[in-house]
């Protein structure tokens, strides 16, 4: 079913992957609606509060009197800006939503962590950060490929939370592999319009008590029916534990640790970059910057996605196409690339001004056949989190970055292979 999902929602050159008859009065608010009375606790409440501040919180905001609203920036990369990804805590103290537009964790319900941990089949830990999908918020803007854009989020997300908490020696464990119908009833979300798609285990293991309170249900605003989305969602779900340990294998290593004054500085300077200026940018940062982003995700799920790149103006390399670790594929003349990449990337300038782009290509066929439908949200997690530390890294080096979609075939074709894009990422010195 996945498979079909993702066939029926590329898009062929000169195609579009926007709802063109969209309107401004129906743009989603991206922010849960809290109830007056709800209960406001100090995001210091638990360690992953300060943690979800920094890499998932507001960093600036602008007015936009013309449609008398308020734009606001997060930390995270989030195509156009419509942040479907919502972040709950479930700590010691209860079970609270992350609040980014308040600066608070609102209480919605009691001490889960033990329920999660049998959910996820994995000891309890301090506290884990549950991330969920709200598809009607991207869904305005990209229809049902919107799906796809809720895990590359939700990834970008993760990237900033992964670092953040390494620095910080939380020990972050990703957690892909849960029962859903689980997860899903102890956050009090209804599976349809708000879902769950991660958990990050965060800090030392616990004996937290498995009980099951009950929990209140914070709705989307908007709403909306994707089907296609819905069934490739469901196609993925797990029914049980014994399908968890079946499904999960061991982290291949742990989250790189970083310098946490250089990353939150990062990730509050981060915006999209779409402007380059021409010179070369240092093979030996561009190499630095490409192993962390090829770095072990500490998760329990195996590596799907292999990086190609593109090579514009990179100091010591010609143009060409090359793997993740700056070995040439094929040499390509520098206009010719330019141009190829700037239209399979839905003919936009950023991936064709850059000093190069990293394009996250899978074989989904072969990840199917390995990991079953649920191997399709890995897939486009792991690219999103691989974009994010791109992302994130470009702006630690003071360069400029921008992710981007495309045209799916078009992508194959530019690079040479029968791999899928699942997201792509243009970097260069900023203009």
């Amino acid at each position: 079913m996945t498979l079909e999902y993702h066939r029926a929602t590329n898009v062929a050159a000169g195609g579009t992957d926007e709802d063109e008859a969209r309107t401004v009065a129906t743009l989603p608010i991206p922010f849960k609606d809290y109830p007056a009375d709800a209960e406001r606790l100090p995001l210091e409440t638990s360690v992953a509060g300060p943690l979800l501040e920094a890499g998932a919180g507001i960093v600036r905001s602008r007015e936009l009197p013309q449609i008398s609203r308020t734009l606001h920036f997060r930390a995270y990369s989030s195509a156009g800006r419509l942040y479907p990804v919502e972040a709950y805590i479930a700590s010691a103290d209860g079970l609270f939503s992350f609040d980014a537009l308040g600066h608070a964790l609102v209480r919605v319900g009691g001490d889960v962590r033990g329920a999660l941990a049998e959910a996820a089949a994995t000891p309890a830990r301090e506290a884990f950060v549950v991330l969920t999908g709200i598809h009607a918020r991207t869904g305005w803007k990209y229809m049902e490929r919107g799906y796809r854009h809720i895990w590359w989020d939700a990834g970008t997300m993760l990237a900033n939370l992964l670092a953040l908490a390494a620095a910080d020696d939380l020990a972050p464990r990703l957690h892909t592999a849960f029962v859903d119908d689980e997860a899903n009833e102890l956050l009090g979300v209804d599976r349809r319009s708000e879902y769950a798609l991660a958990l990050l285990g965060l800090g030392r293991e616990t004996d937290a008590p498995p009980k099951r309170p009950s929990n209140k249900v914070l709705l989307s605003e908007s709403r909306g029916a994707f089907g296609l989305a819905e069934a490739a969602h469901a196609a993925g779900a797990l029914e049980d534990a014994e399908a968890v340990r079946a499904w999960r294998v061991d982290p291949a290593g742990d989250e790189p640790k970083l310098s946490r004054d250089a990353l939150v500085a990062a990730i509050r300077r981060r915006g999209s970059v779409r402007s380059f200026s021409a010179e070369p940018l240092p093979r030996d940062e561009v190499a630095e910057l490409l192993a962390w982003s090829e770095a072990p995700i500490p998760a329990d799920a195996p590596p799907v996605v292999r990086q190609w790149v593109t090579v514009n103006a990179v100091e010591g390399l010609e143009p060409g196409i090359y793997d993740a670790r700056l070995h040439l594929v094929r040499p390509v003349p520098e206009a010719a690339l330019r141009e190829r990449s700037g239209f399979a990337a839905m003919e936009q300038d950023h991936p064709r001004l850059g000093a190069f782009d990293v394009w996250q290509m899978a074989d989904l066929d072969d990840v199917l056949a390995r990991l079953g439908d649920r191997g399709y949200r890995w897939a486009q997690l792991e690219s999103g989190i691989r974009a994010g530390r791109l992302q994130i890294g470009a702006f630690m080096r003071g360069w400029g970055a921008a992710a981007s979609t495309f045209y799916d075939e078009e992508v194959s074709k530019l690079l040479g292979t029968d791999e899928q894009p699942m997201l792509m990422v243009a970097i260069g010195p900023r203009g």
